[in-house]
């Protein structure tokens, strides 16, 4: 009996990002209004300070940045756990944290249907402030941040676009050097250290340890600067913070080598 050899079945990975915006909600602008903000503010434990029971110790640098920080201005942040707006939360100043708003992809985000409370798309914009950013939308995706810095309000970026999973930087989106550019506001990059050890991307569980937020000193681009030298400051900005923090950790290391 002859056995013939079927071809193989390539397995057929669902892409997460849908041309069918239909399934997708938001932005939700009455978000932006005093009475969301103060609702938000009355829910923010709930929202984010009870994770950061898991914070044994937050070290934090550069706060004399942000003292007399008035006005929008765009925050951009490495993104390696699922923590990191726990951390800023938690770590950043009132009068910046509490009117700050977080660029979040719309296909992951901002689902429409879903079930569990904190995937839905209502309390992902009125209790946790972010707002759907959809991938590979072009500058129609950046319209909504727009308009959040148009009105006078901060926004975070992740301009990695997704969590590292390497010890190096991912190349920078250029989203928020292109809005910072077009309405003459600054970049201020937020290093944030030690919560991928916390809770590693694709890991449901978190445990405790001590992280670390560096407020790196705002740029504002010259009128006039092209998009690919404004990101490339602010990568260089970045990567200088990360490999300072990658030395000290080595330090730290081998300094508990020998004391052992």
């Amino acid at each position: 009996m002859t056995v013939t050899q079927l071809p193989k079945r390539h397995k057929v990975v669902p892409k997460l990002y849908e041309q069918d915006t239909s399934k997708y909600a938001g932005p939700h602008g009455a978000q932006q209004s005093r009475v969301a903000r103060l609702l938000r503010k009355s829910l923010k434990h709930h929202a984010y300070l009870r994770w950061a029971e898991a914070f044994t110790e937050i070290e934090i640098t550069g706060l004399a940045h942000l003292e007399e920080r008035i006005g929008p201005a765009i925050y951009v942040a490495n993104h390696t756990s699922h923590l990191d707006t726990i951390l800023t939360q938690s770590a950043l100043p009132d009068h910046v944290a509490d009117d700050l708003f977080y660029g979040a992809a719309q296909d992951r985000w901002f689902i429409k249907g879903r079930k569990k409370k904190e995937l839905n798309p209502l309390y992902q914009s009125f209790v946790l402030g972010t707002f759907p950013i959809l991938r590979g939308g072009g500058l129609g995706a950046l319209s909504y941040a727009s308009e959040l810095v148009e009105n006078g309000h901060n926004i975070l970026l992740f301009p990695e676009g997704t969590r590292a999973m390497g010890t190096e930087l991912g190349a920078f989106k250029h989203g928020a050097t292109i809005l910072a550019l077009r309405h003459q506001v600054p970049v201020i990059p937020l290093y944030l250290g030690g919560l991928r050890a916390l809770r590693p991307k694709g890991s449901r569980e978190t445990v405790p340890g001590s992280v670390s937020m560096d407020i790196l000193e705002p740029i504002q681009f010259s009128v006039g600067m092209d998009v690919e030298s404004a990101t490339g400051l602010v990568q260089a900005a970045m990567n200088q913070a990360h490999q300072t923090r990658l030395g000290v950790q080595t330090a730290e290391v081998v300094a508990d080598e020998e004391a052992a």
